[in-house]
C-alpha cells in the first residue's frame, strides 16, 4: 500500500513538472511569434533569439526529465522564472501589435458643420423650418460640403443658396437668412475677429458628416533612400480625424544613409499660395480646412521638394505624450509668461516659464508650444520652442525608461495621430536602424518673414495678420532640405 501512494506521489510530481515545462515551452514559441510578427528586430536578432530559446527548453527538459530529484526542482524553479519573464514580454509584445494594428488603418475623415442662428431665434432644430432658405458653403469647399447638402436636403424642404463664407456670415447677422450653416473650424475663424458673429450667434445643432479617407501609400524606400515627413499639429483636442486649423507646420526631412534629419518649421501665418485653388492666398494654417493633402502640396510648391508622407497630431496629443512620460525637461533662453484658452475645462488658464531649465507636464508643455505673443520674433520663437518640445519627447521615448510607462504610452498615442506611412515601412525603417546601431545627427530650421495685413481666402477678403515670407529665408531652407536629401 505504501509503495503504491508512493508512485502516485511521484506520477503525480511528474505530472507536475511536465506541466511546467510545457507552459515555458508555450510562452517560449508565443514570444517568438509575437517579436516575429511585430517585426522590429533584423533576421540576425531573430536567429540569435530563437537560438537561445531552443537552448533553454533543451537544457530545462533534461533537467525536467532527470531523475535525479533536484535538478527537476532547479528546472521547475527556472521554469517558472523564465515563464514570468516571457509572460511579461508576451504582455508589452501584445499591447505593441495591438497598437500598431490599430494606428495604421485607415481612418475616416470627418467634417462638422454647424447650423447658425441668431441668439434671439426660437426654433429648437433644423427640423422646425418649413420654408425659405438657408446659406450653405459652396460645393467646392471639400468633399463633406457635397454631402452635406444631401443631408440637409433629407432633413428640411429648405432652398439651398450656395455663397461664400464672408457672405454666409453677413447674411445671418444682417437677417436676411434666418439660418446658415458652417464648418466648426471656418466657423470659429470669423468669430475670433468678428464681436458681433462671436456674440450674436447661436449653435442649433452640429451635423457631423463622414467619409473615406482614402490613403495614398507611396513607393519611396524609406530604408534605403531619403525621405520627407510632413508633421502637422492641429489646434484641437479630441478625435484626430476632425477638421481644423494646422497650428504646427514642420517637414522632417531624414536621410538613413547619412543618418541625418533636419527639422524645418514653417510659421502657421506664412502667407501662401494654397495650391490646387485659383488665386487663393493665405496662411499656411488654413491650409488644413482643405484637406491635409492641400497643406503637404503648398508646401512643396514653396520649398520645391517633395513630401512623402504625413503626420497628423493634435492638442490631445501632445498633453498626453508628456504625461505619460511623466514630463519633459526643456532649457528656455528667455522668462515669460503664456495665456490660452484651455477648451477641455473652458477658462483661460496661465503658466510662467521661467530662464534655464523647467520640467513640463502635458499642459505646460502645450502652452510652451503655443505661446508667441510674449516675443519680439514672435512665430520664430514659437516654431523654435516646438522643436525643443519634439526633441525632448524624442529623447524621453529613446531612453531607456520607457520601458516603466510603456503601455501608458501606447495608451497616450492609441488614436491621437494620423499617418499614411503603413506599418511595414515604420517597422522596416526601426528593423534597418536597429542593426545598423549608428548615431543620428539633427539639425533644425526656421522660416522668416515680416509682419503684415493681406485679404486671405479663407475668410473671403477679410484682412487679417499674415507673415510675409522672405525670400532669401525660403531659398536657404530650400537648399538645406536638397542638402539633406543627397545620397552619400
Amino acid at each position: 500500500m505504501a509503495k503504491q501512494v508512493k508512485k502516485k506521489m511521484k506520477i503525480k510530481k511528474s505530472v507536475i513538472f511536465c506541466s511546467l515545462f510545457f507552459i515555458f515551452l508555450l510562452f517560449s514559441i508565443v514570444s517568438f511569434f509575437l517579436v516575429y510578427r511585430i517585426g522590429i528586430l533584423p533576421i540576425k536578432y531573430l536567429f540569435i533569439i530563437f537560438v537561445i530559446l531552443l537552448i533553454l527548453n533543451y537544457f530545462l527538459f533534461r533537467f525536467i526529465i532527470s531523475k535525479n530529484w533536484l535538478k527537476r526542482m532547479i528546472g521547475s524553479v527556472m521554469c517558472i522564472l523564465f515563464s514570468i519573464f516571457l509572460g511579461v514580454g508576451i504582455f508589452y509584445g501584445s499591447a505593441t501589435l495591438n497598437f500598431f494594428e490599430r494606428a495604421f488603418q485607415s481612418r475616416e475623415k470627418i467634417e462638422n458643420y454647424q447650423v447658425l442662428v441668431l441668439n434671439d431665434s426660437n426654433y429648437g432644430s433644423l427640423k422646425e423650418f418649413k420654408n425659405g432658405k438657408i446659406g450653405v458653403p459652396r460645393t467646392n469647399f471639400s468633399e463633406g460640403a457635397k454631402l452635406l447638402q444631401s443631408e440637409i436636403k433629407s432633413r428640411t424642404s429648405l432652398t439651398l443658396q450656395e455663397i461664400d463664407n464672408s457672405t454666409l456670415v453677413d447674411s445671418l447677422l444682417n437677417k436676411n437668412l434666418r439660418v446658415i450653416v458652417m464648418e466648426e473650424s471656418q466657423k470659429n475663424l470669423f468669430a475670433e475677429i468678428n464681436d458681433d458673429f462671436r456674440n450674436n450667434v447661436k449653435v442649433l445643432e452640429t451635423i457631423s458628416i463622414k467619409f473615406k479617407n482614402e490613403v495614398k501609400r507611396k513607393d519611396t524606400k524609406i530604408t534605403k533612400q531619403p525621405f520627407s515627413i510632413y508633421v502637422s499639429g492641429t489646434d484641437d483636442y479630441g478625435v484626430i480625424n476632425k477638421v481644423t486649423r494646422s497650428d504646427v507646420n514642420m517637414i522632417l526631412t531624414i536621410n538613413p544613409i547619412t543618418h541625418q534629419v533636419l527639422m524645418t518649421s514653417i510659421p502657421r501665418d506664412y502667407y501662401v499660395s494654397l495650391e490646387g485653388m485659383t488665386d487663393a492666398k493665405d496662411k499656411l494654417t488654413h491650409a488644413s480646412l482643405y484637406g491635409i493633402d492641400t497643406s503637404m502640396k503648398t508646401l512643396e510648391k514653396l520649398l520645391n521638394t517633395n513630401i512623402d508622407y504625413y503626420l497628423k497630431i493634435n492638442f490631445s496629443s501632445l498633453v498626453n505624450l508628456v504625461e505619460a512620460v511623466d514630463g519633459i525637461d526643456i532649457t528656455n533662453e528667455e522668462e515669460f509668461t503664456a495665456h490660452y484658452y484651455d477648451e477641455p475645462i473652458n477658462e483661460w488658464v496661465t503658466y510662467h516659464f521661467k530662464e534655464g531649465l523647467n520640467h513640463l507636464n502635458g499642459k505646460q508643455a502645450l502652452a510652451y508650444s503655443r505661446e508667441r505673443k510674449s516675443f519680439v520674433l514672435g512665430d520664430r520663437t514659437r516654431a523654435l520652442h516646438q522643436q525643443q518640445v519634439l526633441s525632448a519627447l524624442i529623447q524621453k521615448i529613446a531612453s531607456p525608461s520607457i520601458l516603466k510607462n510603456y503601455t501608458t504610452i501606447l495608451n497616450a498615442l492609441d488614436g491621437s495621430f494620423d499617418t499614411d506611412l503603413s506599418f511595414d515601412e515604420l517597422m522596416s525603417f526601426l528593423q534597418k536602424q536597429i542593426d545598423a546601431g549608428s548615431s543620428w545627427n539633427i539639425s533644425n530650421n526656421i522660416l522668416e518673414g515680416t509682419d503684415g495685413n493681406k485679404h486671405v481666402y479663407s475668410m473671403s477678403g477679410v484682412t487679417t495678420y499674415v507673415m510675409i515670407p522672405d525670400q532669401e529665408s525660403v531659398e536657404k531652407a530650400e537648399q538645406k532640405i536638397k542638402e539633406i536629401l543627397k545620397v552619400k
